[in-house]
């Protein structure tokens, strides 16, 4: 069995935040932002492209006014499906509506040590995470979840995807690729692992995030990474983060819009350039707290948005993939747990095909491993409820009913010998009796994660070929020189 047949949740029945009516309302407002005010693009070539195509544009503010009508047409380029390919093809990843996911988050900068201890960085770390990853039978995509800050800064993107590759057979989210030169370097070591451009475009490895900048900004460097990216067949998560209040309206009806109008411009400026590219509905709205100014990103506001978000993802029939964890929690505790948990389960039943964010505490600073293995299994709880209830005739059980009677030997049934695996099963969570779990040490929550990452990181990683491995250490090290 691959790994994406235990992710299949089958067809969705998604919750609605918004109406469908509403829905167009964000849509078409967006529209109406985009054509009279604009969007500010840093990019000569996103300029150049959309200038070509019949958008307003003024070189000297880098404000560029976008017709509804050429934002639509950049729409119908879209594609609606696609496969983010794993290593090795046992774990494809397809977005398709039908399966959901969860990743790793990136970009943190510190580790959290289970004592409490926190301290920066490194490769290694990123490389610890991802084996950690390769063993959680939950999570479906590594990432640097920290800063290789022990590599040079030039060549630092590559040392992470090294890491990432090298610990697990999962595909790899690319959080932090700056340029160009970059992106290329990062193409030529994918299509290593893939055996060629051709089988990298058919089965992307990695994907990658571009972030926009707001309010209504694009910045140069993703604009010109999209270029770069989109012949090469890699998914993009185009990912806002408005912050209620402070980039954006305070309303979360406002920063929707703000939001969406920023995806709509990225949309179109990369799908008039490169029709057909791999791109998903992504971002991660969040909130100001307003007593101290501190960031939020599981207020009720943030989450709410995310899952209308998730509702726009599926008007424009595009796969979300939504920023989620963010906890404002120091320690893997009751705040992480109830924070990424509310989020986790509004956001995937609003439709997001997958989430962006396990593994971090405090505001996505500080990683923990233990906080990966809970994810783990609360995304295992969560896929259940995703999975619903199965009304047929054989689940309706209704000749064992009647054959049982009023008599309460169900357990030994062949028809539950047959269903009892569909049940769901604790791997992490307490199940039995107090004076047993006293008896065993009364170990915490975070103990038990933690004793699972402590088995996951003395298990060998997969295997990876020599010859594959020489060839990352010559891409490196030739964009060292």
């Amino acid at each position: 069995m691959t790994h994406a047949e235990t992710r299949r949740v089958g067809p969705r029945r998604p919750l609605q935040i918004v109406s469908p009516d509403e829905v167009r309302r964000i849509h078409e407002t967006s529209l109406d932002i985009l054509s009279e005010v604009g969007c500010v693009y840093y990019s000569r070539r996103a300029l150049d492209v959309l200038a070509a195509a019949g958008a307003e544009v003024d070189y000297d503010t880098t404000v560029a006014k976008l017709p509804p009508e050429l934002v639509e047409r950049a729409l119908a380029t879209l594609p609606h499906s696609f496969t983010l390919g794993g290593r090795t093809p046992a774990y494809d990843l397809p977005l398709d509506g039908e399966h959901a996911y969860i990743t790793s988050d990136g970009c943190a900068t510190f580790v959290r040590e289970h004592d409490g201890t926190v301290r920066p960085s490194t490769k290694a770390d990123v490389s610890a995470a991802a084996q950690v990853v390769q063993g959680l039978d939950n999570i479906s995509a590594t990432s640097a979840l920290v800063s290789a800050q022990d590599c040079p800064v030039e060549t630092r993107v590559l040392h992470e995807f090294d890491a990432c590759m090298r610990a697990s057979e999962k595909h790899a989210i690319v959080v932090s690729v700056k340029d160009e030169t970059e992106a290329r370097d990062l193409i030529r070591m994918a299509e290593a692992v893939a055996g060629g451009a051709r089988e990298l475009y058919e089965r992307p490895t990695f994907s990658v995030i571009l972030c926009a900048v707001s309010p209504l900004h694009q910045e140069r460097f993703g604009m010109d990474l999209a270029f770069t990216l989109a012949p090469a067949g890699i998914p993009m998560m185009l990912y806002p983060m408005p912050i209620l209040g402070a980039t954006a309206p305070v309303t979360p009806a406002g920063t929707a819009v703000v939001n969406n109008a920023e995806i709509l411009a990225a949309i179109t400026a990369i799908q008039l350039a490169c029709p057909g590219a791999r791109l998903i509905h992504a971002g991660g709205p969040t909130a100001l707290y307003m007593r101290t100014g501190a960031y939020f990103a599981n207020v009720p506001e943030a989450l709410l948005l995310r899952a209308v978000q998730g509702q726009m993802a599926r008007f424009y029939g595009l796969p979300a993939g939504l920023g989620w964890g963010g906890t404002k929690g120091k320690e893997p505790g009751v705040q992480s747990a109830y924070e990424n948990t509310l989020g986790m389960m509004l956001e995937l039943f609003a439709g997001a095909d997958f989430l962006f964010g396990a593994g971090l505490l405090d505001s996505v600073t500080q990683m923990s491993l233990e906080e990966l293995v809970v994810a783990d299994e609360v995304f295992g709880m969560v896929s259940r409820l995703l999975r619903g209830v199965t009304v047929d005739r054989e689940h309706l059980a209704v000749e064992l009913i009647e054959q049982m009677g009023f008599k309460g030997d169900y357990l030994f049934a062949g028809h539950t010998r047959a269903h009892v695996r569909e049940l769901w099963r604790a791997k992490l969570g307490e199940t039995g009796t107090y004076d047993g779990w006293r008896a065993a040490g009364a170990r915490g929550t975070a103990d038990v994660a933690q004793a699972k990452v402590d088995e996951l990181l003395a298990a060998a990683p997969p295997e990876f070929p020599a010859e594959l491995a020489h060839e990352f250490d010559a891409i490196i090290a030739a964009a060292q020189c």
